[in-house]
């Protein structure tokens, strides 16, 4: 199969291409920097909306794509929400809401028969978290829109999935927050030596892409439900 990846450079988004290109699929890979796997792959920094279609016709042109995994995301600051700023909402929404949205027009646009496309999401689309107002809010738009395109258009399987808590660099970030500031992040912190990794979690999404069919277009799983 034929694989569009974002943010294959790091974390969940480099192993799943990993995983791909290990079981013989042919990895397309957008990220803003560059992978060191044997993938397709373009370089491109989703603040600059702009530039996103430009590098997916560098990169896809005509090719058929089966599946795309819409993975690049940012956490962004965690903070009181009176205290981060227009401009951080605006960059925040602008990588984890407005650039997926322009990789979807441009392949519905462009006629690229896709079959499924995956927005990865996570528990914060559908609950809050003190000083996560960034991401919470940013996330919760993007299973939305996931959703809203799930009704629209009805020849592409549109699913969200929330893969649970891995350790990554997010985690990485939230692991050095000073709980006296921001109390949610003890809850993070005191998983953290314990976090399933990246790979473990890229394994499973793989193995179970042949079951996502079995749910409704615009549905939002959780990874740990599924067996």
């Amino acid at each position: 199969m034929n694989v569009l990846i974002t943010g294959t450079s790091s974390g969940l988004g480099y192993e799943l291409a990993k995983e791909c290109v290990a079981r013989g699929d042919t990895v397309f890979g957008i990220s803003r920097s560059k992978s060191d796997l044997d993938i397709n792959q373009e370089i491109c920094d989703f603040y600059n909306l702009q530039e996103i279609p430009t590098a997916l016709n560098s990169l896809i042109g005509s090719n058929t794509i089966d599946i795309v995994i819409l993975n690049a995301g940012m956490l962004g600051t965690l903070s009181k929400t009176r205290d981060v700023s227009i401009d951080e909402f605006g960059n925040i929404f602008k990588v984890n809401v407005l650039a997926n949205k322009v990789i979807v027009d441009w392949l519905l646009n462009n006629n690229i028969k896709v079959k499924t496309i995956i927005g990865i999401s996570t528990g914060a689309a559908l609950k809050t978290y003190y000083g996560w107002s960034l991401y919470c809010t940013s996330k919760a738009a993007f299973k939305q829109l996931i959703s809203t395109y799930a009704q629209e258009e009805s020849n592409v399987h549109f699913i969200s999935i929330a893969p649970g808590v891995i350790k990554t660099k997010m985690q990485d970030y939230i692991n050095g927050i000073d709980v006296k500031i921001i109390p949610s992040v003890e809850k993070f912190q005191s998983m953290y030596n314990t976090m399933i990794t990246p790979d473990v979690i890229a394994k499973k999404l793989i193995q179970l892409l042949p079951k996502l069919k079995d749910f409704k277009s615009g549905s939002y799983i959780d990874l740990r439900d599924l067996q």
